[in-house]
């Protein structure tokens, strides 16, 4: 038998990953408790390991279930309003392997744009604003590397950040490149001359 997950003495019944947002409803192992029903939500974006917000408990079943919906619901339209919110972006849709340049293991990647495969990405972030890295450091990004890890930028957060060589989908060609982009790594490159003038 697969084994349960307990939060504080509520079996886990039903949850689902919403982007960064986990949405959970349990029901508790002691049924003669006052509030046998519970909700809560885990968060990802910005921590190591997701944390739990305040859960959230019920005495009617009805009541807990419009609770947990809701929570979907409004988590759903946090993703909706985030894409929406990509700026210079007519279509943020995923880039396919016919808009980037493909490279193999014999090439390097360094200091390029790359893409990351659609499949690779968390179903709430398949846009091309959650797709898009400028790598310039790791072993994944020399040729012929047994390493995997490539370091560098996601160029919609501006934040630090490590992907995974075989989830390149390719090189983005600097047309294919979105504005938002441009400026984040316009951004980063300076960063990185300001880093090497100050180290010399």
């Amino acid at each position: 038998m697969d084994e349960k997950e307990v939060l504080n003495g509520y079996v886990i019944d039903v949850a689902m990953w919403i982007g960064h947002k986990r949405v959970c409803f349990g029901i508790a192992e002691d049924q003669k408790t006052e509030y046998p029903y519970m909700m809560c939500v885990y968060e990802s974006e910005g921590y190591m390991f997701p944390v739990c917000d305040k859960l959230h408990c019920f005495d009617n079943y009805p009541e807990a279930l419009h609770a947990f919906a809701n929570k979907i619901n409004e988590c759903a339209k946090e993703l909706e309003d985030r894409r929406a919110a990509i700026v210079g972006v007519d279509d943020p849709s995923c880039l396919t392997a016919e808009d980037v340049i493909s490279v193999s293991w014999e090439e390097s990647i360094k200091g390029k744009v790359v893409a990351v495969k659609e499949q690779t990405m968390l179903h709430g972030f398949r846009d091309i604003a959650h797709q898009l890295y400028y790598v310039n450091s790791g072993f994944g990004v020399e040729p012929k590397s047994r390493g995997r890890a490539c370091y560098g930028w996601d160029l919609y957060t501006g934040e630090k950040c490590r992907i995974e060589r075989p989830n390149v989908l390719g090189i983005v060609p600097h047309e294919k490149v979105p504005e938002f982009a441009k400026r984040t790594l316009e951004k980063v490159k300076l960063e990185l001359k300001k880093e090497d003038k100050d180290a010399r």
